[in-house]
């Protein structure tokens, strides 16, 4: 079984003070990840981390992972605006099937800058696993 990243969370310009939503239907701007294994096989998919805070040369800015921003899809054509799981929650482990074509998992989240907070490109690490349950 292997996890690959297929897309950062792109949280893009903000504005300081006001908080910023990725959705995880959001093309090109939620996480997108891609499980591969055996189809049938039921796993486990558990986010080791979710940071609170991204960071950029010393600064730091909040971001709020909610209990409804995961989403998962492990038809033969995922669909990101209509996944077949939709408002998982990413703090607790979560059961499901590999498709043919493996799983796609989808996450948004808020980012909550400070007011005067300074641009840049901040980052954080986002950490997936996913293990066979053996059913």
């Amino acid at each position: 079984i292997s996890v690959s990243l297929v897309n950062n969370l792109v949280f893009g310009n903000f504005y300081s003070g006001i908080p910023k939503v990725i959705s995880k239907q959001t093309a090109g701007a939620a996480a997108e990840f891609h499980v591969a294994g055996t189809a049938g096989s039921e796993v486990l998919i558990t986010f080791l981390n979710l940071p609170n805070y991204i960071n950029q040369s010393g600064f730091t800015m909040n971001v709020v992972f909610t209990n409804t921003d995961c989403a998962m899809d492990s038809s033969a054509s995922p669909n990101q605006s209509n996944p077949g799981y939709n408002n998982l929650n990413p703090w607790q482990p979560i059961t499901y099937r590999l498709g043919f074509n493996g799983l796609t998992i989808w996450l948004g989240a808020t980012l909550v800058p400070n007011i005067g907070q300074k641009p840049g490109n901040y980052s954080g690490l986002i950490q997936i696993r996913a293990a066979y349950t053996g059913n």
